[in-house]
């Protein structure tokens, strides 16, 4: 497969940026498929497909390389997961972006979806789920004590010349 410069590239600003495994979704698919050859993967179908095959073995070599040691010359890869990534690392337009495109980005970013059935709107969700992963519990946590300062703010507000004995009510 021939490779263009415009992949080649894409591919140098890739291994530059940290070799970013949720960026996979930006290389080609020529690029993709020698990168898979390059582990021993198979390198045919879908472009979402190549890049599953491709994160899986690398997350997976990442883990070994933290809990076995380094070894020498490994090139190493950024292999954060989608709720710990900066915003500008991930696409802007996520709603405007077709669904094969949308697979290629959760397939980056190792998500669980159906490759055949999910439609845009599914991988919208899930994606939009797995990046806000951790922060639901924060935000039901503020929910709950701006609530309990509504409620202290209201008890404490009481009349002082009320009295319970009913001499200086009015």
């Amino acid at each position: 497969a021939v490779v263009s410069t415009q992949s080649t590239g894409a591919f140098k600003t890739w291994e530059i940026n940290g070799r970013q495994v949720g960026q996979l979704w930006m290389l080609s698919e020529n690029i993709l498929r020698r990168e898979c050859k390059k582990f021993g993967l198979e390198a045919e179908g879908a472009k979402h497909f190549l890049i599953a095959r491709l994160a899986e073995v690398i997350r997976s070599r990442e883990r070994k390389m933290i809990t076995m040691g380094g070894e020498v010359n490994h090139a190493s890869y950024d292999v954060t997961p989608l709720h710990k990534v900066d915003a500008e690392d991930l696409p802007d337009n996520w709603q405007n972006m077709d669904p094969s495109d949308l697979k290629c980005v959760a397939a980056s970013y190792g998500l669980d979806f159906d490759h055949a059935n999910d439609t845009k709107s599914d991988l919208l969700k899930k994606l939009d789920t797995a990046r806000l992963k951790g922060s639901g519990l924060l935000m039901i946590l503020d929910d709950q004590s701006k609530k309990a300062k509504k409620r202290k703010s209201r008890t404490s507000d009481e009349d002082p010349d009320f009295k319970v004995d009913g001499n200086e009510s009015d």
